[in-house]
């Protein structure tokens, strides 16, 4: 803030209102730079690093299953797209630039084969979560309904553990709960996926980051 009223030449006019733009830029990173302090900043790195890994261990971990099928089908498609697609990019990739197409092809080949393995994860995970979420549903909604005295002639129990009825609920409630998510393709619906854009991002950044 006290930059931005420097007048050193005294014309009063302050200087940041008389240079470029790209020069302002530089000032400021300069200014950043020699205000820091670097062991603060060091350390701050150092900590941002250490959390980063220690959650790129534990999701690797959880979802060993996702990485063995990601690697598992990557291997056994590679020859295949090798076929197919190199000789595609082969014709698009300049001569200079030949050695990157084995790269190219590499990634294209893992890319798909992670977006297989992720797909048959969200289909897990969408079913599980709709058997979980459809028997919350039912018990909540029993609760409900034997609070308020209505327990159509003694069908309802008042403790679920002594009645089935809550489970079989749940199986209409989990088909409905995972046909929206399938309806949905296993994403988030408008217009949420504009508000948790980034988050996304950060969750296929996070997806190939302990798949690769």
């Amino acid at each position: 803030k006290k930059d931005d009223d420097v007048d050193a030449d005294k014309d009063g006019t302050p200087d940041v209102e008389q240079i470029e733009d790209e020069e302002l830029i530089i000032r400021k990173m300069s200014l950043v730079v020699t205000k820091m302090n670097p062991a603060k900043v060091d350390n701050a790195m150092t900590a941002i690093y250490r959390i980063w890994f220690t959650v790129i261990a534990t999701l690797t971990v959880k979802f060993a299953m996702v990485v063995t099928l990601a690697m598992t089908l990557s291997d056994f498609l590679k020859d295949a797209i090798n076929r197919v697609l190199k000789p595609i990019v082969d014709q698009l990739i300049p001569d200079k630039y030949a050695k990157w197409v084995p790269v190219i092809v590499g990634w294209a080949t893992k890319a798909f084969a992670m977006s297989i393995a992720w797909t048959i994860q969200s289909v897990i995970c969408a079913f599980t979560s709709a058997c979980e979420g459809g028997l919350i549903i039912s018990r909540t909604l029993i609760k409900m309904l034997v609070k308020e005295g209505i327990t159509l002639g003694g069908i309802l129990p008042k403790d679920h553990t002594k009645s089935v009825i809550d489970e079989y609920a749940s199986y209409g409630f989990a088909l409905l709960g995972f046909l929206f998510q399938w309806k949905m393709g296993f994403d988030v619906p408008f217009p949420f996926n504009i508000v948790l854009f980034p988050l996304e991002i950060s969750e296929i950044y996070i997806r190939w980051t302990i798949t690769k």
